[in-house]
C-alpha cells in the first residue's frame, strides 16, 4: 500500500537540538577567522565596501541567481560585519544555511533577526522551519500563529502550519490550514496535493482523488506528479 505524502513536509534527517552545547557546526562558524570577499578580480579592493545592507543583499541574491553560492555567502558575511543589526540579511543568510543544510547556522540567524524585527512573518515562519528540523514543533507552532497573527493572508505559514498538523495525525486543522491556502492561492499545486493527502485520511477518497486530479492539471514537478498519478491509480484503478 502506497503511503500518505504531503508534499514539502518531509523533515529528512532531524538533527538533536541541545540547548547546553552548540551544535559543531555553529562552534565551528563562530570559531572561523573572517574570510576576505576582496579576492579573484577585486584583489585589494572592496568593491562593496561603500554599499547599503539592501545593495549587498541585492549582490548576494544576484550571486545566488547565477549559481555562485560560496560567493553569495562570503558577501553575506561581510554585509553582516558592517551591518550587524539588519534583520534582513540575516534571514537571507538563513534561507542558504537552510538550503546547505546548515540549520544550527540558520536557526542562529533567524533568533538574531527575529529579535530585530519580531513582527516580519517571514522570518516567524522560516524560523519555524528550521525548529522542525530540531522536532521543536510547539515553538515552531508559536512562530506560525504569531505569523498569522500579523499576516493572516501569509500562506506559506497556513502551509507549515498544515504540515506540521499532517505529521501529528491532526487532519481536521490540517484540512483548515490546506483550505485557506487554497482559498488565498488557488493556482499553487502544493496545497491541492497536500489537501488530497489529508482528505484521504479523514476517509474521504473521493474529494481526495478529486484534488489529485487539480493537483495534475496545476503543472507540478515531475516526480510530483508522478507520485500522483500512482496514489491515483491504487485509489482507483480504473483511472489507469
Amino acid at each position: 500500500m502506497l503511503s500518505l505524502a504531503v508534499l514539502g513536509c518531509d523533515s529528512g534527517n532531524v538533527a538533536v537540538d541541545n540547548s547546553e552545547q552548540q551544535s559543531k557546526e555553529l562552534q565551528a562558524f563562530l570559531e572561523a577567522p573572517p574570510r576576505p570577499v576582496n579576492s579573484g578580480a577585486h584583489r585589494g579592493n572592496d568593491p562593496h565596501a561603500d554599499l547599503s545592507a539592501q545593495k549587498m543583499a541585492q549582490v548576494a541574491l544576484q550571486h545566488l541567481d547565477e549559481g555562485r553560492a560560496g560567493l553569495a555567502l562570503e558577501t553575506l558575511h561581510a554585509a553582516i560585519g558592517k551591518h550587524p543589526e539588519d534583520a534582513m540579511l540575516l534571514g537571507i543568510r538563513a534561507s542558504l544555511f537552510m538550503q546547505q543544510r546548515q540549520t544550527s547556522l540558520a536557526l542562529a540567524d533567524l533568533n538574531r533577526a527575529v529579535e530585530l524585527n519580531p513582527h516580519d512573518p517571514i522570518l516567524l515562519t522560516n524560523r519555524a522551519q528550521a525548529l522542525r528540523q530540531f522536532r521543536r514543533i510547539e515553538d515552531a507552532l508559536r512562530d506560525l500563529d504569531s505569523a498569522l497573527e500579523i499576516d493572516p493572508g501569509f500562506v506559506a505559514a497556513y502551509f507549515n502550519r498544515g504540515g506540521i498538523n499532517f505529521e501529528a495525525e491532526k487532519y481536521a486543522l490540517a484540512l483548515a490550514d490546506f483550505n485557506r491556502c487554497i482559498e488565498l492561492e488557488p493556482e499553487v499545486p502544493a496545497a491541492y496535493f497536500n489537501r488530497a493527502s489529508t482528505y484521504e485520511a479523514l476517509g474521504d477518497r473521493q474529494r481526495a482523488i478529486a484534488d489529485l486530479q487539480h493537483f495534475l492539471t496545476l503543472q507540478p514537478e515531475e516526480s510530483w506528479a508522478q507520485i500522483a498519478r500512482d496514489m491515483l491509480r491504487q485509489w482507483d484503478p480504473d483511472l489507469s
